[in-house]
């Protein structure tokens, strides 16, 4: 565990996703937990990751971590 939890009010699952906004371009940029906690970032576990909505207009960047 890497001792992060989901940001979400009531979940205790461990984070694996951190999800960031950019208000003035409309889009949220979800991509790996960040190597630190940022306090203007929200860490999502990944039942929270696949349920992800934005506001009607918004477009959502996914990076996906590399596979081998």
């Amino acid at each position: 565990m890497n001792g992060r939890l989901c940001s979400k009010v009531g979940c205790s699952r461990e984070a694996v996703a951190t999800l960031t906004f950019d208000y003035g371009d409309q889009m949220a940029a979800l991509g790996p937990l960040g190597a630190e906690h940022d306090p203007h970032a929200h860490d999502l576990c990944a039942l929270h990751t696949d349920r992800l909505s934005v506001p009607a207009g918004w477009i959502v960047v996914r990076h996906e971590t590399l596979r081998a």
